[in-house]
């Protein structure tokens, strides 16, 4: 029987490490199809190319979201295009509007960004009531969204730099600019990501965030574990390994991304906004921003019955009379 066991026991750990490289290679062929399926809108297996199929349409809010006509109406007949230069060549795009009213409010912007694989259209209600109220409004296109050129998004971590060169283009045409930064989803997470950086203008005097998350970390992880149905100490490996890929091909991981630790250090006034049946971004997240930013002047709004990017179709009277509420206090607009 001795003999049996010392003979045998080579193959038991030959089996085990086979086990292991096997494993280790599914891990990482699922880090590099999450990078793919993710961050490349140009692969066959984005969701950007596959957005439109049912798998995917229910993590579009863009999909979801009420077609508000008149606005929309507006959004196309009074646009401007506005190109800049990213920090790394990219040609990026935005649409510009004029304040929609006789008596504009003096040197005072809003920039509106959009949400992953949406574009600035979908932005048509919010920019339509800011311009209403008398603001000027930028509405970009995210990289490698609509007009703007890139191969790959960053989840609001590469974007924070463009978003610092759109709020820098005002500030050269506009020395007194007073801008107030509105993101939802994706667009959000551009705006926690940048919140705290020394680079952001002062001209900055406020921000709306609606449906943003804690890091991207924390929603990959929630997102793959959702998409996979499977519990998150079994997608964590993948997200490890998603994480490492986006390291080498994009120059971040993502723990590097963090909006809670931007958050910190802000002095920004922010309004957090969320739907508590957010199927996306976990409605749990409102809760640890709003916490988490050492900002004087903060708020939270969370919307009951509404899902991701939601709020403002499931109940607009109190979205907006929040919001405006807030901007009251932030550019001591008239009531």
């Amino acid at each position: 029987m001795t003999k049996r066991i010392s003979n045998a026991w080579p193959y038991t750990y030959i089996g085990a490490a086979a086990g292991t490289v096997l494993a280790c290679g599914m891990i990482l062929a699922a880090g590099e199809t999450i990078f793919s399926v993710t961050f490349d809108s140009k692969s066959r297996r984005s969701v950007f190319r596959n957005k439109s199929r049912g798998t995917f349409a229910q993590h579009d809010p863009a999909h979801q979201a009420t077609e508000d006509t008149q606005a929309q109406l507006w959004f196309e007949q009074t646009r401007h295009a506005v190109q800049i230069r990213s920090y790394d060549g990219l040609k990026l795009h935005a649409w510009r509007f004029d304040a929609n009213t006789a008596a504009p409010l003096p040197h005072t912007y809003v920039i509106c960004m959009h949400g992953y694989t949406g574009g600035p259209e979908e932005m048509a209600p919010w920019a339509y009531h800011y311009a209403n109220l008398g603001m000027r409004v930028l509405v970009p296109a995210q990289r490698a969204h609509e007009l703007s050129e890139g191969r790959f998004v960053g989840m609001g971590w590469l974007e924070r730099e463009d978003l610092l060169r759109w709020v820098n283009s005002i500030v050269a045409s506009d020395p007194d600019a007073r801008i107030l930064l509105h993101g939802n989803s994706m667009g959000a997470a551009t705006i926690l990501d940048v919140c705290a950086d020394s680079r952001l203008a002062r001209n900055v005097v406020c921000a709306v965030v609606d449906s943003g998350f804690s890091s991207e970390y924390d929603q990959m992880l929630d997102s793959v574990s959702a998409m996979l149905h499977m519990p998150k100490w079994m997608a964590k490996p993948m997200v490890d390994c998603a994480s490492l890929v986006n390291r080498l091909r994009l120059g971040f991981g993502f723990r590097q991304a963090n909006a809670i630790e931007q958050l910190h250090r802000t002095t920004l006034p922010i309004l957090f906004i969320q739907g508590d049946q957010d199927d996306i971004v976990s409605p749990h997240m409102l809760g640890r921003l709003y916490a988490a930013c050492a900002s004087p002047v903060k708020a939270r709004l969370q919307v009951h019955g509404a899902g991701h990017t939601l709020s403002l179709t499931t109940d607009r009277n109190l979205y907006w009379s929040t919001v405006d509420a807030f901007l009251r206090r932030c550019l001591h607009m008239a009531d």
